[in-house]
């Protein structure tokens, strides 16, 4: 796998300079990760339940909506929370590279005066934001998947 860090010249000549380039790398940051996680989900679904769905008369779209989704939405939140997090990073490096606003902006123009307040307090917001999303994706998790026995 091409880490999305080493894309962004790439983006930035095939898209130009602007928000395309920065989303679609973002994009592949995340893309990969929620993948696999969601076919792991997926393919370890228990055929126990998928027969015993069946023998109860479902057909495949209810077998897929009332027993492979639910029994794959703890792998599918997993995912998301891996890649919400390589896809965080990559907004800020994005953000360090190219580009005319946002936190990594403001980094590397307070890096040009030497403005290591500004440096600490972006760090901090980078950081406490980060923590905020993986939070609320957290407590979706925990909603979502209140059936699922706790360790």
């Amino acid at each position: 796998m091409v880490p999305p860090l080493a894309i962004i010249p790439l983006a930035i000549v095939l898209m130009g300079i602007g928000e395309t380039p920065k989303i679609f790398v973002i994009f592949l940051a995340s893309f990969l990760s929620s993948v696999v996680s969601t076919f792991q989900g997926v393919v370890s679904v228990d055929s126990t339940l998928i027969n015993a769905a069946r023998v109860l008369g479902a057909r495949d779209r209810r077998v897929f909506t009332g027993v492979v989704v639910p029994a794959s939405t703890p792998f599918i939140l997993v995912g998301m929370r891996i890649g919400l997090g390589a896809s965080w990073a990559t907004v800020v490096a994005a953000e360090l590279i190219a580009a005319q606003e946002g936190l990594g902006y403001r980094m590397q123009q307070a890096q040009l005066y030497y403005d290591l307040p500004t440096i600490f307090v972006q760090l901090i917001v980078i950081g406490l934001v980060g923590l905020l999303m993986d939070r609320l994706l957290l407590l979706a998790e925990r909603r979502l998947t209140s059936w699922q026995e706790r360790r």
